[in-house]
């Protein structure tokens, strides 16, 4: 692979996914249309699969299920094709809505009409995962493998129930089958890398996914986020088979850079800070995108005059708004505001609409007291981007606690806690974070006892946030509490941990309760 393949791939990271589906004007023109055909005939079983599947996409699940339960009703046991359809839509549907055994029933009235429907029996071997019934999911796995004797989909299928009947020998051999059918394939790698990490062999899932990183060539961030996904479970894991990579060829800038880049993008900024230092002495490696990430790495490990060299020779190497936003985000948290609006000044005029460049000038402008300006550039982001919840956070923190106008700042607040759900666990924070300072404790302590609960596998990231929450809403044991445990994950963050002054996003409260690493 290229090195500017490696570097584009890199630096991909995934969008954030939205839960909300907006329904388009020709959609609604759509389902207009469908509800005047079921108004002359309630019984059009056709029309009522068709609006289900629309509901389907749309995540309307509920109206999704009247609708096909209607049309099962209406539909003719000769229409044998349209009920086949018909019970595997309402497989989908509730599966969706986590009603496995309901599912399961439906699936199997689909395959008593067509017992050897290879899509059928996929779904009906997913959903015995589901329920946890292993050797049920084998079963429709390998019929599906009697009727393509070379499917990859059968093969990963019943690694996956032998995993969890703790069959892992048998396992692996399904795996090799697996790949030898598309040894090309860079989803052919994640998928086996998903199965080893279901297996507790996080090494050969990180070389899996290193596998598929490079074949991907830069087409997809997929093998890259499961890269970094593992290096925030088990660091060492992904280091290793990056270390065995390095060690088996010459050209070894390209890893190095995935090297620092993963560690960087797990939190594991000594390691980063090592990486992209070896990367700098080579001259392929002095580029704008490896000195910004080591001035965000320096700035991390609380290093900032460094972080403010890196972030210079950014710029001189690639004059770019993400470069300058760098330099402003470096700035600021040294404490030199002037720099850091200068560099925002600078980013917006080559883009005026950028949310973070705004949001970071109102951070400036707030340490340069002058909160009308801050507000001013808030405003601008959140009309740019109405579900910026930083933005509004601080925003609200501006009203409250600087111009001192608690009405606004209680609409402010009570914005940010009754917008659409939290897509991640930080902004789980924020919304609690919203609803205590908005006068709403009990309801905050609910929502954050929520995304606590909710989350089985957390992240120290996510330990950070809950301390910001509980340290900022006077529970400050329960704050200590969250950063232990964070840093008993391996949190590294000294910036956030020791020098974090941001509005009301901070730990500031229990930083008296912290040693010095």
């Amino acid at each position: 692979m290229k090195f500017k393949s490696f570097l584009l791939a890199a630096a991909m990271m995934a969008a954030p996914c939205s839960f909300a589906q907006q329904i388009s004007p020709l959609t609604k023109a759509v389902l207009r249309g469908y509800d005047e055909i079921l108004k002359e005939n309630p019984k059009d079983y056709a029309t009522l699969y068709q609006r289900a599947t629309q509901y389907y996409k749309l995540s309307m699940y509920d109206n999704a299920l009247i609708d096909i339960s209607k049309a099962l009703d209406c539909t003719p046991d000769k229409e044998k094709d349209m009920r086949i359809d018909e019970f595997s839509m309402l497989a989908d549907i509730y599966i969706q809505t986590k009603d496995y055994d309901k599912a399961m029933n439906a699936v199997d009235k689909a395959l008593e009409l067509s017992p050897r429907d290879y899509a059928l029996l996929y779904k009906k071997g997913n959903i015995a995962l589901y329920l946890k019934k292993p050797e049920e999911a084998y079963n429709s796995f390998a019929a599906m493998q009697r009727i393509k004797s070379r499917s990859q989909e059968a093969f990963f299928g019943m690694a996956r129930a032998d995993i969890m009947m703790n069959r892992k020998e048998d396992a692996r051999n399904l795996i090799t089958e697996a790949q030898n059918v598309d040894p090309s394939n860079y989803l052919t790698y994640c998928r086996v890398g998903e199965l080893y990490e279901e297996m507790g062999e996080d090494e050969n899932a990180a070389t899996s996914y290193l596998s598929g990183f490079s074949l991907a060539d830069g087409k997809s961030s997929r093998p890259l986020e499961s890269l970094i996904f593992l290096a925030n479970k088990n660091f060492n894991a992904v280091d290793n088979a990056l270390k065995y990579a390095i060690s088996r060829t010459s050209n070894t800038d390209p890893l190095y850079f995935l090297q620092a880049s993963i560690a960087y993008n797990s939190g594991n900024y000594n390691q980063a800070y090592e990486g992209f230092k070896k990367l700098l002495e080579s001259r392929d490696g002095q580029i704008g995108s490896v000195y910004a990430t080591m001035a965000l790495c320096s700035m991390n490990l609380n290093k900032f005059n460094e972080a403010s060299t890196y972030a210079d020779l950014a710029i001189i190497k690639d004059n770019t708004t993400e470069n300058q936003i760098v330099k402003a985000t470096v700035e600021l948290a040294a404490g030199n505001a002037p720099a850091a609006l200068l560099a925002c000044t600078k980013a917006l005029k080559v883009s005026p609409t950028s949310t973070e460049a705004l949001t970071l000038a109102a951070l400036a402008n707030v340490a340069l007291d002058d909160p009308q300006s801050a507000i001013k550039t808030l405003n601008e982001a959140i009309m740019t981007d109405p579900t910026d919840i930083y933005a509004k956070m601080i925003k609200a923190y501006v009203n409250l606690d600087i111009i001192k106008d608690s009405k606004e700042a209680v609409a402010d607040y009570t914005r940010i806690a009754n917008s659409t759900e939290p897509e991640n666990f930080k902004e789980a924070s924020y919304k609690a974070l919203a609803q205590c300072l908005g006068g709403k404790k009990l309801d905050a302590d609910a929502t954050m006892e929520k995304a606590l609960r909710d989350k089985a596998d957390k992240t120290k990231d996510d330990y950070y946030y809950a301390a910001v929450y509980y340290a900022q809403s006077g529970n400050l044991e329960k704050a200590k509490s969250m950063i232990d445990n964070a840093l008993t994950l391996g949190y590294q963050n000294l910036y956030n941990l020791y020098t974090n002054k941001t509005v009301n996003l901070n730990i500031a409260p229990i930083r008296h309760l912290l040693s010095k690493q």
